[in-house]
């Protein structure tokens, strides 16, 4: 997708003077959609590697909210 198209998905969603984390099931796909929010002009991105392998495996000593 073209920077331009991307600018236009995420600027529905935040605002470019944002912290963008983003986060999956193992860290991979975070990836993509930060490099997508970097190819968008945003700047201020983090990607938690551990993502939720990390984070549910530590889900007695860390928030989880179920629905």
């Amino acid at each position: 997708m073209p920077p331009r198209e991307l600018d236009s998905v995420f600027s529905k969603l935040v605002d470019k003077q944002q912290n963008l984390i983003f986060s999956c099931g193992s860290g991979v796909t975070a990836c993509i959609t930060a490099l997508a929010g970097e190819l968008a002009g945003y700047s201020k991105i983090a990607v938690y590697d551990g993502s939720w392998s990390e984070w549910g495996a530590k889900s007695s000593q860390l928030p989880v909210v179920k629905n």
